[in-house]
């Protein structure tokens, strides 16, 4: 595909998808092939999804939002409801350089919550342990994930045995009275950055599983509409972890799972108000999306450059 320029590149995906989408198959909805794009086709799909997870408008901050519950799961014994979790992310989208896509840059938040109140809690006492530990909330100040025809492995964390792949970038789409739904899903195992022998109650070993699902629900006559540089969503999210270091559970067997009702919004008036009010009064830099691509590094990345290794318990 030629180079193009950042303007270029922004009117041919408002207004050029037929040319960049191939001949829809038969086969397929005639209505999932409209007068901006093609969902059979590896632009067409970065073309919505782009626009899903941010604006085409390189000047505008979009947002993103979840919330829902934290869960603990032992090995052998019910799942239990552990915390709230809320959050929101402020999103910048970028025209790549030389080739058809977007770098999508985020900003993210994070808040774990009392199940009770649904207060923001910065002490919580551990039921496995009953030892009451600071907590440490999400804050991550960038996040740079490109968004192109294709795909490639990369990512915060570096995969185990997972070679450098490009394969084309098709989401499935199922159509239901109006609305299109798709899902993604990431699973990695990766070297995992708290070094067990120093982060002794922090680490849950040498080596990290985690698993994202999201899925995403959105009207496709909006996702068909050539006017809607951003087209808002709404969706679920499943993140299943190791225990987050600051519980203190060391290599204990199991995991977390968070699982949340998530959204997309083109300005902070359709946010839900709880969570941008805890943005403002807590981090109010995190509700403008960055305008540069910055260092990205991992949650456990960042906890381990902001923490020290507690001591033993006596």
């Amino acid at each position: 595909m030629p180079a193009l320029s950042r303007r270029a590149l922004i009117a041919a995906s408002l207004a050029g998808g037929a040319a960049l989408a191939q001949p829809l198959r038969a086969a397929r909805a005639a209505t999932r092939s409209g007068p901006l794009l093609d969902l059979a086709t590896p632009e067409g799909n970065a073309l919505a999804y782009a626009r899903i997870q941010g604006n085409l408008d390189p000047k505008a901050t979009s947002y993103s939002w979840y919330a829902g519950r934290v869960s603990g799961h032992r090995p052998g014994e019910a799942g239990v409801d552990l915390m709230g979790i809320i959050g929101m992310g402020a999103v910048r989208l970028l025209p790549l350089e030389g080739e058809y896509g977007w770098m999508m840059l985020r900003k993210e938040l994070g808040f774990f919550t009392s199940l009770e109140t649904g207060a923001v809690i910065d002490r919580w006492t551990n039921p496995y342990t009953s030892e009451n530990v600071e907590v440490v909330h999400l804050a991550n100040p960038a996040i740079n994930a490109p968004i192109r025809p294709y795909e490639r492995s990369q990512g915060l964390y570096q995969e185990v045995g997972k070679p450098d792949e490009r394969t084309p970038f098709l989401l499935e789409w199922r159509e239901v009275g109006g609305r299109v739904m798709t899902e993604r899903h990431a699973h990695i195992r990766a070297k995992n950055p708290l070094d067990p022998k120093v982060w002794q109650r922090e680490s849950s070993g040498e080596f990290i599983s985690i698993s994202d699902s999201n899925s995403f629900n959105v009207s496709l006559a909006d996702l068909q509409n050539a006017a809607l540089t951003k087209v808002e969503s709404f969706g679920n999210w499943t993140h299943n972890r190791p225990w987050q270091p600051w519980m203190l559970m060391g290599p204990a067997e199991g995991h977390i799972q968070y699982t949340c009702f998530t959204g997309s919004a083109a300005s902070l008036e359709t946010m839900p108000s709880e969570i941008v009010a805890l943005a403002r009064a807590r981090f109010p830099d995190f509700l403008t999306a960055p305008t540069e691509v910055k260092k990205a590094e991992s949650s456990l990345a960042r906890y381990m450059r902001t923490r020290t290794p507690q001591p033993p318990r006596p």
